[in-house]
């Protein structure tokens, strides 16, 4: 009885932070660098994650799996990804999930000077040549 109640308010406390978190736009991220994987705190950055991960790939059986051993190269099931956060931790540089489905913020990206034109400096095929003949000065 202790155990189902406590879970459920567990269950609750994540599913309202991770609803709040997304609404006001500022879900934390600071879980990550957390040494301490035993914590409160970093397993449920890891529920948050999974459940994320999920939401963005609905039917996928398989995701990349951001531990530090895997480093978003291997692909693992949802389960396994779980266990190897916990085990190896998250790649700590990994903050915007884009590889499980997370856009950039388009009023960050909306910030930068559009350019539509650009003159190349230099011909390409100059910079070739350049490169060859730095590489082989007597072969011309």
């Amino acid at each position: 009885m202790v155990i189902r109640t406590r879970f459920r308010l567990w269950k609750f406390r994540c599913h309202l932070g991770t609803f709040f978190g997304w609404y006001l736009g500022i879900m934390s991220r600071l879980w990550i660098q957390n040494p301490n994987r035993c914590t409160d705190e970093y397993l449920d950055g890891i529920e948050d994650f999974i459940e994320f991960a999920h939401r963005h790939n609905p039917g996928a059986t398989r995701i990349r799996c951001p531990c530090r051993r895997c480093n978003n190269t291997l692909w693992e099931t949802i389960e396994n990804v779980g266990f190897h956060l916990v085990r190896n931790g998250m790649i700590e540089t990994y903050i915007i999930w884009n590889l499980h489905g997370e856009q950039l913020d388009n009023a960050s990206s909306s910030n930068g000077i559009r350019v539509d034109n650009v003159e190349p400096i230099m011909d390409p095929n100059e910079q070739v040549m350049d490169i060859i003949n730095d590489a082989f000065p007597f072969a011309s």
